[in-house]
Parts: structure tokens; sequence; C-alpha cells
């Protein structure tokens, strides 16, 4: 068994272009994605409350969730190997649309069912994200800092995991809104499905470099020692 690893991958282009504002747009998805993980817990309690559910029953919506990422990880990966990674988070956008609409309907109808279902199709759209951010930040600019923008963009999903607990609590738990049952998961639910949409129309019409596995461009690094001939490996 051979041990090989390749360098930063690049993608060259004819044209000269500005990174600034597609790393923009590529580094909301990681804030997005902590926000939603943020609420996860909060809205937990919420429903325990709201709809007189069980502690254990309630541990259905991280069910959901993670198990969005366990089923549809792999169906992600290859839609965007067939497709290209800016098609495949456009759909994950619009998946993560699709559920958080789908709170309001849930909440009218005080369907814990109809939630997980939502929270399902919201973290199905996550998991093409998820997919599709981290190699897309290190091509979105010069190969030898694609690091650096990798660890500043994935800082913004610990700033959404850190700020969505504190919008859930303030607004499920206000002392203006802890009345209204699930009138205020509606809201919450229905103003992020609409900025996630329109984060979806600007990944439309902005430019992207498209990156396709079978098209990445990377150079091997001369190492063909197999791998238990490493000592760092074994140990020895």
């Amino acid at each position: 068994m051979a041990l090989s690893t390749t360098s930063n991958t690049t993608i060259t282009s004819a044209e000269n272009r500005s990174y600034l504002f597609p790393l923009i747009l590529v580094t909301s998805l990681f804030f997005l994605c902590g926000l939603a993980y943020g609420l996860l817990d909060v809205l937990n309690k919420h429903f325990q409350e709201s709809l007189n559910i069980t502690k254990t029953r309630s541990t259905l919506l991280q069910g959901a969730y993670f198990g969005a990422y366990f089923l549809i990880a792999l169906p992600a990966g290859i839609f965007m190997n067939r497709f290209g990674y800016k098609k495949g988070i456009i759909l994950g956008l619009l998946l993560y649309t699709t559920g958080a609409f789908l709170f309001y309907p849930s909440a009218q109808l005080a369907s814990f069912n109809f939630f997980l279902l939502s929270l399902f199709i919201l973290a199905s759209g996550l998991t093409f994200l998820e997919t599709a951010a981290n190699p897309y930040v290190t091509v979105l600019g010069k190969p030898e800092t694609s690091e650096f923008r990798l660890n500043l963009s994935q800082s913004f999903n610990g700033v959404g995991s850190f700020i969505g607990p504190i919008i859930a609590a303030n607004l499920f738990f206000g002392a203006n809104t802890a009345s209204e049952g699930l009138g205020s998961v509606k809201i919450v639910y229905l103003v992020i499905g609409g900025i996630v949409l329109a984060i979806a129309v600007l990944f439309w019409r902005t430019w992207l470099p498209e990156i396709k596995e079978s098209e990445l461009v990377s150079t091997p690094i001369q190492d063909q020692k197999p791998l238990f001939s490493h000592k760092n490996f074994t140990g020895a």
C-alpha cells in the first residue's frame, strides 16, 4: 500500500476575476450550517413544552437532523461529482429553504412528525452545503493561502452555532413570546427560509469556478514508500 498525498487544489482560468464576493458567499454557508445546528437544542426544549412531548421522543429531532447527514452524504457526493459543486450548493440551499418553509405548516398543524420531516429536508440541504463548502474555499484564491481561507471560513460555523441558541432563547422563550406557542417558530423559520432563498439566487447569478472531482488539478508528492514503512505511522 503506497502513501500518496496531494498538494492544494488549484483551478486555472483565463479570466482575471475577483474571488472576494464568491468567498463571502461560500463562507455564509458555514454560518448557515452553524445557525441551524445552534437552533436545534433550543427547539428541542420548545417542542417539549409546546407539543407536550417527552424528552425521549424529542430526541427524534436529533435523529432526523443527523440521520439526514448519514443518509444523504453519499448521494450528495455523487450528485456533485456528476453535476458540479455549484449546482450542488444551489440544490442544498433550495432543500434548506424548503425545510425551513415547511416549519410553517408544521406549526399550523402542531404536528411533531411533520416537524421531523421538515427538519430532515432542511438537514439534507445542509449535507449538500457542507460537502461543497470546504473544497470551494480552497480554490477561491491563491493556493498558498488556502489553509488560511478554510480556517477563517470554518470559524463562521462556530459563530452561527453561538448565535443560534441566543436567537432561539430570546424568540422562543422571551417574555413577549412565551405565550405564543409555536408562533415564534413559524416566524423564525420563515425569515431563515427567505434569507437562504436569497442566498441561493445570489449563488445562481454569481460566477464561481466550476469544480468536479474528475477535473481537479493536483500535483502528487513523490512519496511512494509503503504506508507501514513510515516510522511515524507504525511507532517503530
